[in-house]
């Protein structure tokens, strides 16, 4: 794998996400995005049925997608059959426990920004400047919804000092390339809870993942670019594995109310529906999910996953939120 060998952890293997239209999904991650399509199916059956527990007769179009040699920040895109399909979140919900955003690196955001906006995309603002101070470095970053209620957060690094955190980013970019549209697979996606240390215990230990940086997010400048109240306080605790991309942004409300994604983030509704983790051995990660009290929603079997073959994989529940968490077993 082409991330830090100095770090270990299991970053985010693939986002999993149910669509309304699969072919205009597509037109999106891939035409625009510019990610290639490694397999598609309909995928049914028994197995299907009993792993994504959705009805007998339940089919599902479906589409597997990335970029790059390494099994990170890829997206699995699954247009569920049947009338009784729901969208997860309502435009008008900016945040909400439950899995969020997907955050991918555009080489040129104005540009970007003003292409999409002609395409009828609707933006929270535009492009917006942050400086996170010398040791970090700065951005230019524009959230808008996309397709199926997903929303995506377009990141520019500006930053191109290697010493600092986001030139550190830019130069492993640079290196390990673009789509041929200038963006890059997901880097980061957003995660919010309602038990910060419940959900840091899951990343933490059954996953292996560490902390890349952690604050409380306020001020009306902050507030006003995340679509909060302005005396809103948020903490924010983003965690990595063993790769540039596939980082986890977590968030929890520290002074207000937000409603929850959850119950209808499940198929097959239409919607960002859950994160998938490739693990060395399932059974040993499994154990120490029970540990924890971690809710299994299925398995484990073996099925053919996605993009991925035969493995043994599982759905779990993470206890900081109650989002469906996928780990599977490559073999």
């Amino acid at each position: 794998m082409a991330g830090d060998g100095k770090r270990t952890g299991t970053p985010v293997s693939v986002v999993v996400i149910g669509v309304e239209d699969l072919d205009a999904s597509l037109g999106f991650y891939s035409g625009t995005v510019g990610l290639e399509v490694t397999e598609r199916r309909t995928w049914q059956g028994p197995d299907f049925e009993r792993y994504w527990r959705v009805p007998a007769g339940t089919t599902a179009r479906c589409a597997f997608l990335g970029h790059g040699a390494d099994p990170v920040g890829r997206i699995q895109l699954m247009q569920f059959s049947g009338a009784e399909r729901k969208r997860v979140r309502p435009a008008t919900v900016r945040r909400a426990v439950g899995l969020f955003n997907v955050n991918i690196y555009a080489s040129d955001i104005r540009r970007d920004h003003a292409r999409l906006k002609a395409q009828g995309f609707n933006f929270w603002s535009d492009p917006a400047h942050n400086n996170f101070g010398p040791a970090i470095g700065e951005t230019l970053e524009a959230s808008f919804d996309g397709p199926d209620g997903v929303v995506i957060n377009l990141i520019q690094l500006v930053t191109e000092d290697p010493k600092t955190v986001i030139g550190h980013i830019a130069q492993f970019i640079n290196g390990y390339g673009r789509t041929a549209t200038g963006f890059t697979s997901v880097v980061t996606t957003a995660h919010t809870v309602a038990d910060m240390e419940k959900a840091l215990a899951f990343y933490y230990g059954p996953l292996g993942m560490t902390v890349f940086v952690e604050s409380v997010l306020q001020g009306p400048v902050t507030n006003r670019a995340l679509s909060l109240p302005e005396d809103a306080r948020t903490r924010s605790v983003i965690v990595q594995g063993n790769h540039e991309y596939g980082k986890i942004a977590l968030a929890a409300a520290l002074n207000y109310q937000v409603p929850t994604l959850v119950p209808d983030a499940v198929p097959p509704n239409i919607g960002y529906l859950a994160q998938s983790f490739q693990v060395a051995d399932l059974a040993a990660t499994a154990q120490a999910c029970a540990a924890l009290g971690v809710e299994v929603f299925s398995g484990p079997v073996d099925i053919d996953l996605l993009g991925r073959g035969r493995c043994r994989a599982m759905v779990l529940r993470n206890p900081g939120s109650g989002a469906l968490q996928e780990l599977f077993q490559v073999g």
